[in-house]
């Protein structure tokens, strides 16, 4: 079964207050997304990339590319005006009966071993989506108002790659945009598909916020 790689890279980095979409951000002298893309190529060669960008930032990326001398094989996608149409986007490129991880592209720490659970039962069960327990105390707020401690040891904060099978998740996105569509594993739930959890990891973690960066670099360091 041959695996197919779609990262998203369909930000736009307004929290970072940047004038580049936080993919292209430079972090210890080199774009994010190249570092994303490079996790997935130095696992498996033989991976197939799909390179889902904003059309406006075509252009820029492969300027970067030629700049940075990055010569990573992969297919670039046009975007679409949300994740969900950027993926949608995607998945016409993949064919059926293969496997398929789809990844963040803000995302550059995901560790082999991540990646290899998150393969491993895509393959037997036909999904799997990697989850963290949280760490911090959590709370609730109520319909009324107040707000209601939760268990943290029954919650999950839950990252990518997720892996599925391509008929099923190319199925799940024949249907509508739903807002409630916060990941591609809800996606596929919508259909009444239960969602198989792997262990992922902690410095897994997206590029959100300008302390993010901070953190990558310096985790890239003791890596």
């Amino acid at each position: 079964m041959e695996t197919y790689v779609l990262i998203t890279a369909g930000g736009q980095g307004k929290r970072l207050a940047s004038i580049f979409p936080k993919q292209f951000i430079p972090i210890a002298g080199m774009p994010l997304l190249m570092r994303t893309i490079n996790v997935f190529k130095n696992y498996n060669p033989k991976f197939k990339i799909i390179l889902v960008i904003p059309e406006e930032y075509i252009n820029l990326w492969k300027d970067l590319c030629t700049e940075f001398e990055f010569q990573v094989e992969y297919q670039i996608v046009r975007g679409g005006n949300e994740r969900f149409h950027s993926v949608q986007n995607g998945l016409h490129h993949i064919p059926h009966d293969s496997l398929v991880l789809i990844h963040d592209g803000v995302r550059p720490l995901v560790r082999p071993d991540t990646i290899e659970r998150v393969i491993a039962t895509s393959q037997e069960k036909g999904n799997a989506i990697p989850c963290v327990v949280p760490t911090q105390t959590l709370r609730k707020i109520t319909s009324s108002g107040n707000s209601q401690h939760l268990d943290r040891k029954k919650l999950r904060m839950v990252q990518t790659p997720q892996g599925f099978h391509s008929n099923l998740i190319k199925e799940a996105y024949n249907q509508e945009f739903n807002p409630s569509f916060t990941d591609d594993a809800s996606v596929l739930e919508s259909l009444g598909n239960q969602i198989n959890i792997v262990e992922g990891n902690y410095s897994n973690i997206k590029v959100t916020h300008p302390a993010d960066i901070k953190l990558v670099e310096a985790l890239l360091k003791v890596d």
